[in-house]
């Protein structure tokens, strides 16, 4: 038989046996269900032999890409049903934007504030020096601040010229801090007594009268006023606000932060003294070894600057001014 009559008995043959297979398989596809099949696949043992980077290198991106619709996609998508399932509150939580808000805010006032209480601060230092150099006193021998509270604020933070945080607050910062805590006194009792009168005027037709007998009662209802607001604010934030302001507060005299509350009331009660009979009370703050007034002595208290983690860095002329003094009285004694 020849190859060409072989070939022609083959090739219905061959149509006859695909034909059967085709059959069978179709039968064994109705018979076995696809279910019972994929539950004996490990999916994970195929996925572990199947090489991810290979694929995705076989994969043109760019014509999978082109081949997408965005436009359709994005019509085809709740975007107000996926932001309400999204929690926007822990994202931003977790995102740390409320710290970040907040110390940049923080950040920002202090150093705003710092611009205002710079050369305040050098003035202190050259108006202590200048003065104690008068009568012939050296200010070098002087205690910076309280032993220690120095100690600690020396070990938290890096070596510095300028006056910083935990050493003794000079008379000029003091004095304003004064005048700002009078003029808030101040005027927090006349809105006071405005708002009461506003509330009398509401129910009645009288009116507060503060003339006569009743303006003794007012007198001294301002004295507590001042002495409540002395007191409160030095034993629950260690300042009151001009202090804050200023960059100063009140520790104890040997530097301990957390002032008992008797301390504050002494304090408080016995700060007009240091005003009266022409301020000599107040010259303990230029003169004293310590730097604290008659009210201070008594309430066992001193004042220091604290103006946080930051240094009350000075002008740089007056910096470079106390360096020069520093080192020629340093030559000079050598």
């Amino acid at each position: 038989m020849s190859v060409d009559e072989r070939q022609t008995d083959d090739e219905p043959r061959n149509g006859l046996l695909s034909r059967a297979a085709r059959g069978a398989s179709e039968r064994v596809l109705d018979i076995v269900d696809p279910d019972m099949v994929l539950e004996h696949v490990d999916v994970n043992a195929l996925l572990q032999r199947i090489d991810l980077d290979t694929l995705l290198d076989r994969v043109d991106l760019n014509a999978l890409l082109d081949r997408v619709d965005i436009d359709a996609l994005l019509s085809r998508a709740d975007i107000d049903a996926l932001m309400e399932r999204i929690d926007v509150g822990a994202l931003v939580e977790r995102a740390g934007i409320p710290q970040i808000v907040a110390e940049s805010t923080s950040h920002l006032t202090g150093s705003a504030l710092d611009l205002f209480r710079r050369p305040i601060v050098g003035v202190d230092v050259i108006l202590f020096r200048f003065l104690n150099r008068l009568i012939r006193r050296d200010p070098d021998e002087f205690p910076s601040g309280p032993h220690r509270l120095v100690d600690w604020v020396d070990q938290h933070s890096e070596e510095d010229a300028s006056v910083s945080t935990g050493r003794y607050a000079g008379p000029l910062t003091r004095l304003l801090a004064v005048v700002l805590d009078a003029f808030i006194v101040t005027t927090g009792f006349t809105l006071t007594l405005a708002g009461a009168s506003f509330l009398i005027g509401l129910v009645s037709d009288a009116a507060l009268d503060m003339t006569g007998r009743r303006g003794i009662w007012f007198a001294l209802a301002f004295v507590v006023w001042v002495l409540l607001y002395l007191w409160i604010s030095v034993a629950i934030f260690g300042r009151t606000v001009g202090k804050a302001v200023l960059g100063v507060r009140v520790v104890g005299a040997d530097g301990s932060t957390a002032l008992q509350g008797r301390q504050a009331f002494l304090r408080a009660f016995t700060y007009p003294l240091s005003f009266v009979i022409f301020g000599i009370g107040l010259l303990g703050i230029i003169f004293g070894r310590e730097r604290r007034a008659w009210h201070d002595h008594f309430g066992g208290t001193a004042v220091v600057y604290d103006w946080g983690s930051r240094t009350a860095r000075m002008p740089t002329p007056l910096a470079d001014w106390l360096v020069r003094r520093e080192e020629d009285s340093e030559s000079d004694e050598t």
